[in-house]
């Protein structure tokens, strides 16, 4: 009796983790096609970015970004004259903070780095999620603002976890919490993307939120402006630079 109740009981934990895991995948497929479709997205290879982050009530500071191939990134950002930049290499990472202090280029933390690499995939946590060996868990549905959600648990195999939320209509995301570990802390942030259009039959979030963990106590927003898809972008964009002299901000060409 003992042996027939714990095949039963096997049996109804298969089933159920193969229910989820097909809820999953569903999910999954269907958010994919509507920010565009699988194929689409493989079809980008590089992208950039301009627009304006809100960083003080009445003060918008410029930016710009490229990224290539899903393992380059360059962000640049100018306060008051000012221009920082964050640059990702493949696996090696330069910055340049002046606001800091720090007005020669300096190489990236391995925290740092790793940071970066998620910011260079453009194509998100959920495209291709087994093949970057990311765990995706479906944890049912959950209201936000009186817009019902499916709720997801995204764990890289770095171990850093994201909560999606995603528009159990539109299957657009509407808001990603995510904890990562930083100098043996751990860090939360939320995302709450917005203002979605059509670019070239891909959507993009034109408008980003940006808080801490204490999300009552709002943040910054970061607005795009122009998004172009597959520029050519130079490798030589993403390389540190031997001084700062050296270095030609691309907020200039913008301007």
């Amino acid at each position: 009796m003992k042996t027939k109740l714990l095949f039963i009981l096997s049996l109804f934990f298969f089933s159920s983790t193969v229910s989820n895991a097909q809820t999953v995948d569903e999910i999954i497929a269907s958010h994919l096609k509507a920010t565009g479709g699988v194929e689409k997205w493989a079809s980008i290879n590089s992208m950039k970015m301009t627009g304006n982050i809100d960083i003080a009530p009445g003060m918008k500071a410029p930016f710009i970004m490229y990224f290539k191939d899903k393992t380059k990134f360059r962000f640049e950002l100018e306060v008051q004259g000012l221009t920082m930049i964050l640059a990702l290499d493949n696996d090696s990472g330069w910055s340049i903070i002046p606001f800091s202090g720090k007005t020669d280029p300096e190489r990236m933390s391995p925290e740092e780095i790793k940071s970066s690499k998620q910011q260079a995939d453009f194509t998100g946590d959920l495209y291709n999620y087994k093949q970057k060996e990311n765990l995706v868990e479906y944890l049912g549905t959950e209201d936000m603002e009186g817009t019902e959600t499916f709720k997801l648990k995204v764990t890289r195999k770095n171990n850093d976890i994201t909560y999606m939320y995603l528009d159990t209509e539109s299957y657009l995301s509407l808001k990603e919490t995510s904890k990562v570990m930083m100098q043996d802390k751990e860090i939360e942030s939320v995302t709450l993307p917005s203002n979605y259009k059509d670019v070239e039959g891909l959507k993009f979030a034109f408008s980003m939120e940006l808080r801490g963990s204490d999300e009552a106590s709002g943040g910054q927003t970061m607005n795009i402006e122009t998004l172009v898809l597959n520029p050519k972008v130079s490798d030589e964009l993403f390389k540190m630079p031997a001084v700062t002299s050296a270095v030609q901000p691309a907020l200039e060409e913008v301007k």
